[in-house]
């Protein structure tokens, strides 16, 4: 059965203003060595921290969540480096107590919202980025009515689901639009709920 939205899981009750806080620390201090990836447009310095800022809370959000259902979830990226990290933001623990590494990318979307985010994109990872687990969190703005959202919110922002790396490997890759970028030929829906993670995690 598709996943819907029904499924995501909202930020608004995971970020607090300390969170996002200690992102915003992370991103003052990454920013400097943050460099454009070849396969998507270049970016201007405040494009590049709305970016960072948007993966900050991502990961933290995640954490927050799997850890609030009993999971261990910890970071998996030095925050002081200067150089790029591994590929894997978390490592959480499989339900026979081994380690797994967990990516999570964060995408928004300025015109579509929750109801109809899963059927309209694609998880965003190209064929070098998926790991044991992936999870895919999108924000959205909110343009048609009042009040506006017009910047990344998480009163607007969801964990969609995840996805095993042979499922998105096994997916081929499609051109992302408007980019060079090659990722994964699945729709959002094609993910796996959150809840269904939770029994395989410890």
């Amino acid at each position: 059965m598709p996943l819907t939205a029904a499924d995501a899981i909202p930020l608004r009750d995971l970020v607090s203003e300390e969170m996002v806080g200690a992102a915003a620390i992370t991103c003052a201090r990454l920013l400097p060595h943050v460099r454009d990836r070849a396969d998507l447009h270049g970016r201007d310095p405040l494009e590049k921290y709305h970016n960072l800022l948007m993966g900050e809370v991502a990961e933290l959000a995640v954490i927050a969540y799997l850890t609030g259902q009993g999971k261990s979830a910890v970071s998996a990226v030095d925050k002081a480096a200067t150089t790029p990290d591994a590929g894997h933001d978390l490592l959480v623990c499989r339900e026979n107590g081994t380690a797994a590494k967990c990516s999570v990318k964060s995408s928004l979307s300025y015109r579509h919202g929750i109801g109809a985010i899963p059927g309209q994109f694609r998880p965003a990872f190209n064929r070098r980025e998926p790991r044991d687990i992936n999870i895919q969190v999108y924000f959205h703005y909110r343009l048609d009515s009042e009040p506006r959202t017009t910047v990344a919110a998480s009163t607007h922002a969801y964990i969609i689901g995840w996805a095993s790396e042979k499922k998105l490997l096994d997916s081929g890759f499609i051109v992302y639009n408007g980019e060079k970028r090659r990722v994964a030929d699945l729709k959002l829906a094609d993910l796996s709920p959150m809840a269904e993670l939770l029994p395989l995690l410890s």
